[in-house]
């Protein structure tokens, strides 16, 4: 009974975030985010609760806010996705245009709502990286406004464990114009390597980079530094028409 309620609110909460979204008179947005999260068997409650701090963290920071304000346009559009193996994935943030704080609120509404289901958004014990490129392709495939810039975040705790090669899919999201960064969460002399492997097979773009947290408490600052490092590197400013080359 609580885990049907839990999931009518979460029904009518994205009705409502969509709703408006696509009823409104946005047309075109800085930058699409698509923030594609791991929810394989190795992201236990503490990693996965703390996927969702770290986006609600940037959601309400003045920082976001300010850097969002001065592209072109004054907003982005975010979409949050969750992902594991064999397919298994699911959308947990629509597509929501954010200008300003109000926008980020209902964001945020959903995104917590997401937090008090997390023990039953399990997907899969692997963790396959080409699909957290292709179910991002897929969602901005859906993207309801116009835009300069893409990005997928792939956000991960290890490598790709299921013998699918995610470069396939990152070329191709390559060869579309969309830019894709990683935030890695690792531990210890864990993190060099997952660093080389997520630069080797997952990233990609001439702006793209990878960030780490090393805690579950860091995370929320490497969060908002990743959003707003790509948002800054991939939108274009009030005047200029070309996205801004920089180092990985």
């Amino acid at each position: 009974m609580v885990d049907r309620f839990i999931r009518f609110c979460l029904v009518a909460l994205s009705s409502l975030l969509a709703a408006p979204a696509l009823a409104g008179p946005v047309s075109a947005v800085d930058l699409a985010i698509v923030v594609s999260l791991d929810r394989s068997r190795s992201i236990d409650d503490v990693d996965a609760v703390a996927q969702i701090d770290g986006l609600l963290h940037t959601l309400r920071h003045s920082e976001f806010a300010e850097v969002v304000a001065r592209g072109r346009h004054g907003r982005v559009a975010l979409s949050v996705v969750t992902w594991s193996s064999f397919g298994h994935h699911e959308v947990i943030l629509p597509w929501i245009a954010i200008a300003d704080r109000r926008d980020a609120r209902r964001a945020a509404i959903v995104l917590e709502a997401d937090t008090a289901r997390r023990k039953t958004a399990r997907h899969g014990s692997l963790t396959d990286h080409d699909l957290a490129i292709e179910v991002g392709l897929g969602q901005l495939g859906r993207l309801p406004w116009r835009t300069a810039a893409r990005v997928i975040n792939v956000v991960a705790d290890g490598v790709g464990n299921i013998r699918r090669m995610s470069a396939i899919d990152r070329d191709d999201a390559l060869r579309r114009g969309v830019t894709i960064n990683g935030l890695v969460m690792a531990h210890g002399a864990e993190a060099p390597r997952l660093v080389e492997y997520f630069r080797r097979e997952v990233v990609g773009g001439p702006t793209s980079f990878v960030l780490v947290s090393h805690t579950a408490e860091d995370f929320a600052a490497a969060m908002l530094r990743k959003m707003v490092r790509e948002i800054v590197l991939l939108r274009p400013a009030p005047g200029r028409s070309r996205i801004p080359r920089t180092e990985g």
